[in-house]
């Protein structure tokens, strides 16, 4: 049989090692997560290096996007302006006709009462003018 300071060395040299295998383990697990946390910071890094270029690419296309809406916004108020003067053109031109056809109409009516004067005044000469045109 062993002797208890045999057990006591077998179970201090057991203890002894199992320390240093913890303590191996633990160097590598510290380790192992220290290389973690290092792909970790690349990677979130690289990832962030990205979302910063994406967000000055839209904002960039925002600032050009909102030039764009404020040259067709101008644009279109000046195509509005030209339509309105065109509207407000064909308005003149309508008034214009409808003088035309007013100031038509009235001079009919004059030279048609400047002809029954005319017949009422010379009543032979009614007669020939109407056979000299053929009715």
């Amino acid at each position: 049989m062993s002797s208890l300071s045999d057990i006591l060395r077998d179970h201090q040299s057991a203890t002894l090692e199992h320390k240093r295998a913890t303590e191996q383990l633990r160097k590598e697990a510290i380790r192992d997560i220290g290389d973690l946390c290092d792909t970790a910071t690349t990677s979130l890094s690289s990832q962030l290096s990205r979302v910063h270029a994406n967000q000055r690419e839209i904002e960039s296309l925002s600032r050009d996007c909102a030039h764009l809406v404020q040259q067709h916004v101008r644009s279109t108020a000046k195509w509005t302006k030209m339509v309105d003067q065109f509207n407000d053109a064909l308005k003149e031109l309508g008034d214009v006709r409808n003088w035309a056809q007013v100031i038509e109409r009235d001079m009919l009516d004059v030279a048609a009462t400047l002809e029954l004067v005319h017949s009422s005044l010379h009543p032979g000469n009614a007669t020939t003018s109407n056979s000299e045109n053929g009715t």
